[in-house]
């Protein structure tokens, strides 16, 4: 059983992403993690979706002034200790975003969210598409850690993922667009899920046991509004707050019930408060 939430209400988190209605992904799933782990949650909507548990029926963009108001009034009143972006739709968007984090005091979480889980994609086609693969990469000097699945760090770097020198290749572009940290969620490699962890100076392999289901709506998400929080928490050791956070995903994955109909989500409410010792057992 978990135990209590120690809410603290200096830990300030913010979430700029979508809107996922069926509460599995997006602003929703970053907002319960924050709650999970006792972080006080703000949130700046940049898309609307109709989507749920079978799949995306529909994407609708805010505009890129209505995103920067709310982003404004957030940052004019609170003080988050460190932010994320999920999903933020148009190159104008993510231009907009860069220009006001070249102001942040605090640490971002680059998750930069192209495709859902189901495979339906979450930015536009053809040339417009292209544009906002290059406004993410223009947003990389301004990442602490980004935090691309394969497909994503495919198409940031245009590096097709063969083999673990891909990988090394593309984790070396992206710190060269200017992230600091990179963390690559590459899925299933022999077996086990393999996340990846490069600084710089070295890449670390993170190896979990890989679960048969198909219950992770919103891991990515979940993933890194964890890493998010942990930060806002005080947390310093990357390496133990990725490793923790990865742990606690395959925490969620197993302990998943089915909901509605299709991918059900990762099961937010069993993340709280890991006991400290596990995260030092790495």
């Amino acid at each position: 059983m978990n135990s209590p939430i120690e809410y603290r209400p200096l830990a300030v988190a913010l979430s700029i992403g979508g809107s996922d209605p069926s509460g599995g992904a997006g602003i929703q799933a970053d907002l319960k993690t924050f709650q999970q782990l006792g972080v006080y949650g703000a949130s700046v909507l940049t898309m609307i979706t109709a989507q749920n548990t079978l799949g995306v029926r529909r994407v609708e963009p805010l505009s890129t002034e209505l995103v920067i108001d709310q982003l404004d009034a957030v940052l004019d009143d609170l003080q988050p200790i460190a932010a994320k972006t999920g999903a933020l739709g148009s190159a104008e968007t993510i231009q907009a975003i860069h220009e006001r984090a070249q102001r942040f005091n605090f640490p971002l979480v680059v998750d930069p969210v192209m495709v859902s889980k189901h495979g339906d994609s979450l930015i536009p086609e053809g040339e417009a598409g292209q544009e906002v693969i290059q406004a993410y990469r223009r947003l990389m000097p301004r990442a602490f850690l980004v935090t691309p699945n394969r497909f994503e760090l495919e198409q940031l770097t245009g590096i097709k993922l063969n083999s673990s020198q891909d990988v090394a290749k593309a984790i070396h572009d992206l710190h060269q667009m200017g992230a600091r940290f990179v963390l690559a969620k590459l899925g299933d490699v022999n077996g086990h899920s393999e996340h990846v962890l490069g600084s710089g100076q070295e890449n670390i392999a993170i190896q979990t046991n890989r679960f048969d289901t198909q219950n992770t709506h919103g891991a990515g998400c979940v993933l890194s509004a964890l890493i998010t929080g942990l930060i806002a928490l005080g947390e310093t050791n990357l390496k133990q707050v990725v490793q923790r956070a990865i742990r606690q995903i395959s925490i969620g994955i197993h302990n998943t019930h089915p909901i509605g109909k299709g991918r059900s989500p990762v099961e937010t409410r069993v993340l709280a408060n890991e006991p400290n010792e596990l995260a030092e057992k790495n």
